[in-house]
C-alpha cells in the first residue's frame, strides 16, 4: 500500500479497498475490522509535554467537602 500524508483523506475507492482487505483478513473470525490510520501509533499529545501539577491540599479539601455533603444527605 502506498504511503500517504496522514492529513490527506483517502479516496472512496481506497477506503473500499481497505474495507475489502480488512474483511478478507478477519473472515470467518468475529473480530471487528478496522479501516484507516491506527490511533495507537499517534500520541494524543506531544511526548515531552508534562502533566499539570496537582494541588494536593486543594484536592483533599474538595474531597472532604464532598464527603461532608454525602454524610449530610444520608442523615436527612
Amino acid at each position: 500500500m502506498p504511503k500517504r500524508n496522514l492529513d490527506q483523506k483517502p479516496s472512496k475507492a481506497e477506503l473500499e479497498r481497505q474495507l475489502d482487505d480488512a474483511l478478507k483478513q478477519t473472515f470467518p473470525a468475529s473480530d471487528p475490522i478496522t479501516v484507516g490510520v491506527p490511533t495507537a501509533f499517534i500520541p494524543d499529545r506531544p511526548v515531552d509535554r508534562q502533566a499539570p501539577m496537582t494541588d494536593t491540599e486543594l484536592v483533599n479539601e474538595l474531597a472532604a467537602n464532598v464527603q461532608e455533603k454525602h454524610a449530610k444527605a444520608r442523615s436527612s
